[in-house]
């Protein structure tokens, strides 16, 4: 690589020596003159992006004298301890019965085995991948990398599992924390140190650190920097709030329709949310997460509610990009959660796919990614309690009827830039999922789900930091179990939004 940069500087101190001494005629064009050509604003920038953020890649840790781990037997005391705070905080302080455990819970949990719980959605999926979050970035601020934190993080939820509750162990949890604590870890933790890059950050940029990924931050202060990764990685990090509708929704169960069942969900509705681009699409992923987008946004209304936090990271990848264009092949982790009144779904999804941006004209810039993934651990609830009983009133339910699945999940996007100001987005969703045997709720639906979700939206800058919005979404869920009490089911919602988004950087 050197050898070839020398070759090339001297190639061109000859040609410009030769040119001093030998000027050109006026009106005579030279042999190695390129004419003069006119490029996107936009693709100059990224060419510059490309430049300026791919040169840190071509460096070897090596040569940066990276410090080494922390003790890998100081990390797990710090997970474990962590677990025991948490469990005496539960025992002495809350009172809590499933901290009430001991040496017979111990010794029925390695003969009995591990099982499906159905504790509260928020808790599993939320809940749980934050604790393992905690796990992970002791790990991570340590200086242990991607896999070896995540490692980490399965340790102490084991840990947790078989030793601080009542409760059989569960595998969802497990899963759940191990897994999505990975993920919400590197995320938390690759926000944290853009923060607090270096020392001399401001005091609210180290509280926000602190907020965002405390473990990591303290196991920096403790033990210095253990990684090479400064928070230099460009990013851009949007807000938007705006106010809609819900309109022509669908309900059908078995041959009956929503007048049958007199069930419609029609109602204005506040819109709030943000969504990060961390690195940039066509950059090489040294390191897993060195490009990840991250979506949370929710709709509040009078008939209902949704939620959506959506985590997509790269962990390799190959390509070729110049001169604005790019074709990307990536694997991906993914964790996606939409929480509602409409349906309440997560994934766990490995996957892989193919992302490409072409400038058509010098002002017309396309972009197209399909992504497909397999399902690890999902989950979906029935999201049709009210329906069922207007057919079946001996049914009876509660607020944790959802089920574990696995499965399949498809996503296309595709993106238009129009000039400087005007962009067009469609992302579509498709998850297929069927329920894992043996992990049945009380009611014992088992069959398959099927969820669709699809987003349109337009934005016109206003200024550099102002967007005007418009979006149109669909939600269609479709279910199909093996069940005395369930027939066909389908549920539809349409949302109109406008709304505006303020760019932060």
């Amino acid at each position: 690589m050197i050898r070839k940069l020398l070759m090339v500087l001297l190639f061109c101190s000859f040609y410009t020596w030769g040119e001093e001494l030998n000027p050109v005629p006026q009106g005579v064009v030279p042999l190695f003159s390129i004419p003069p050509q006119e490029t996107p604003y936009d693709s100059v920038n990224i060419g510059y992006t490309i430049t300026n953020t791919t040169f840190a890649d071509t460096l070897e840790n090596d040569v940066l004298n990276k410090p080494k781990e922390v003790y890998p037997f100081f990390v797990l005391g710090e997970v474990f301890g962590f677990n025991g705070f948490i469990w005496a905080w539960d025992r002495y302080v809350l009172d809590k019965s499933y901290a009430r455990t001991g040496p017979k819970y111990w010794k029925r949990n390695f003969k009995e085995g591990w099982q499906w719980d159905h504790n509260h959605w928020a808790i599993n999926f939320y809940g749980h991948p934050y604790q393992g979050a905690t796990y992970y970035n002791f790990a991570r601020g340590a200086g242990y990398g991607f896999y070896g934190s995540l490692l980490f993080a399965a340790l102490g939820s084991y840990t947790w599992e078989m030793f601080a509750e009542t409760e059989y162990p569960s595998i969802n949890d497990l899963i759940a924390t191990s897994i999505g604590g990975a993920v919400y870890g590197e995320v938390l933790y690759r926000l944290s140190r853009k923060l607090y890059g270096v020392d001399e950050s401001p005091w609210y940029n180290q509280v926000g650190a602190f907020g965002m990924a405390h473990s990591a931050y303290l196991q920096r202060k403790m033990f210095g920097n253990r990684d090479v990764f400064t928070g230099n990685t460009p990013m851009d990090f949007s807000i938007f709030l705006g106010t809609g509708s819900h309109f022509g929704n669908i309900y059908r169960y078995g041959g009956r329709n929503e007048d049958d069942l007199d069930q419609r969900w029609d109602d204005k509705h506040v819109m709030y949310g943000a969504e990060i681009e961390y690195g940039k699409p066509f950059r090489k992923v040294k390191r897993p997460f060195d490009y990840f987008t991250l979506l949370t946004r929710g709709e509040v209304g009078p008939d209902g509610t949704l939620f959506q936090l959506d985590v997509t990271g790269k962990l390799t990848n190959a390509g070729v990009h110049g001169r604005g264009h790019w074709v990307d092949f990536a694997t991906y982790l993914d964790y996606c959660t939409f929480y509602g009144d409409f349906a309440t779904v997560g994934t766990i999804s490995i996957g892989t796919g193919i992302d490409f941006s072409l400038w058509l004209l010098p002002k017309l810039r396309f972009r197209m990614y399909h992504q497909i993934y397999f399902i690890l651990l999902g989950t979906t609830d029935m999201g049709y309690d009210d329906l069922i009983r207007e057919v079946h009133p001996e049914y009876e339910s509660d607020m944790d009827n959802y089920q574990y699945n696995m499965g399949a999940k498809y996503v296309l996007g595709v993106e238009v830039s129009i000039g400087k100001k005007f962009r067009f987005k469609n992302k579509m969703i498709v998850d297929v999922l069927h329920t894992i045997p043996g992990s049945l709720p009380h009611y014992g639906a088992d069959g398959w789900d099927m969820l669709l979700m699809n987003y349109t939206s337009a934005e016109y800058d206003l200024t550099n930091k102002i967007a005007l919005g418009g979006r149109f979404d669909t939600y269609a869920k479709v279910a199909a179990y093996s069940s005395e009490f369930f027939e066909p089911m389908s549920r539809g919602v349409f949302a109109y939004t406008l709304y505006f988004c303020y760019k932060l950087f």
